[in-house]
């Protein structure tokens, strides 16, 4: 029965998967049997400041679909196991985050432990940093039809393939796994849909009230940047390239949603030989979810645990990761092609005459979350 269980639930972590790396908000219909409360944990701590996260999700049948959560009101920490440090994480939209200044170090070791609201206890197997391999280049190539994707009847869109160099070093081998964000102007910092902003988020309209409009539009106040991730799992190891120079490796695409310009900031990580294993099973499950169906591949194990229940199943990995970063700036000015994501007509509240509650509101802040940032991203160029 466990045997089964297990099974049926590396069904659902490939679904679950591809819902992560799409950032896909619709629900999906299930054409077989799957478990509410399974646990995904995925994290991440970085030599480098502001990379370090932890995700935390949970399976859930809502209105008769498959949804992932997440995991509100936990408890987790970064502890380093070589002289006893422990770093607690915040909640920071659907993120559990370090301070903004947090790193690893090379030659440290570090482990995860996780607090869930029902008293559950995680942690994670011991991760050792490794020393960082540089990026010797970072470039982007447009291409008008650049991948395929299933939207207005199957088309291909456009967008930018992203290529990174480096050199491999000689001798032990060596293992490489990719993120990286990009960074959008964003005009718009509040959009409230059937309702209006005030003291930082959007109130339902008053009834009976007429000239209202079907939303309201609240500019940025400062300059404000939105991130989005990456939607594949770009990994490498160095089998047949030993102490060679890797160039143009291609790492993943940033398709054409806006045709505002772009930052691209790239994380190369060294990992260990595990953590490549496990990330390679996940990247087999993304690029062939279109036989979800067959066996799933041998290996989907992390190293997180519930310390109390051995034979509990508890998917998911944390990575401590020695990080390289690059970007660059890339400008869409004279792009031709129609970008995916349509731009609705600009409406604000009135100034003056207003139906709305006072006092009136023509713009918001650039809060800072996981997916925009006021923050200027280093390679920003203004145009």
């Amino acid at each position: 029965m466990k045997a089964m269980q297990k099974r049926l639930g590396i069904y659902f972590f490939a679904i679950l998967v591809l819902t992560i790396i799409s950032n896909c908000i619709d629900p999906i219909e299930p054409d077989f049997e799957l478990r509410e409360g399974l646990i995904f944990v995925e994290g991440f701590a970085s030599t480098e400041p502001g990379v370090s996260f932890v995700s935390i999700t949970e399976s859930a049948i809502e209105f008769g679909v498959y949804v992932v959560n997440f995991v509100e009101g936990a408890s987790a920490e970064l502890e380093n196991v070589d002289n006893g440090e422990i770093v607690p994480l915040v909640e920071i939209e659907e993120a559990y985050v370090p301070p903004e200044d947090f790193t690893v170090a090379p030659g440290e070791s570090w482990k995860l432990n996780i607090l869930m609201p029902d008293g559950k206890q995680f942690t994670s197997e011991v991760e050792k940093v490794l020393d960082p391999i540089p990026l010797s280049d970072l470039k982007v190539q447009y291409d008008p039809e650049l991948e395929f994707r299933e939207i207005f009847g199957g088309r291909f869109v456009p967008g930018h393939e992203i290529f990174v160099s480096f050199t491999d070093p000689p001798g032990a081998g060596n293992y490489y796994y990719w993120s990286y964000r990009s960074y959008e102007n964003l005009d718009i910092c509040e959009k409230c849909r059937e309702s209006y902003f005030r003291d930082g988020e959007c109130r339902p309209l008053p009834r009976g009230i007429g000239g209202l409009q079907p939303y309201y539009d609240y500019p940025c106040q400062s300059d404000c940047w939105r991130i989005r991730f990456p939607e594949s799992i770009p990994i490498f190891e160095d089998e047949f390239s030993n102490g060679r120079t890797i160039t143009d490796f291609s790492i993943g695409n940033a398709i054409l949603y806006t045709k505002e310009d772009m930052v691209i900031e790239v994380q190369q990580f060294a990992i260990s030989a595990s953590a490549h294993e496990y990330y390679k099973v996940l990247k087999d499950l993304v690029d062939n979810n279109s036989g979800l169906n067959a066996p799933p591949p041998a290996g989907l194990v992390g190293n997180m645990f519930n310390p109390a229940d051995s034979e509990e199943f508890v998917f998911g990995r944390f990575t401590a990761a020695a990080t390289s970063l690059a970007s660059v700036f890339v400008d869409r000015t004279f792009i031709g092609e129609e970008a995916l994501e349509g731009r609705e007509p600009l409406i604000t509240e009135p100034t003056f005459g207003s139906p709305l509650p006072p006092p009136a509101t023509v713009s918001a802040p650039c809060s800072e979350t996981r997916f925009r940032t006021a923050i200027r991203p280093e390679a920003w160029i203004d145009q």
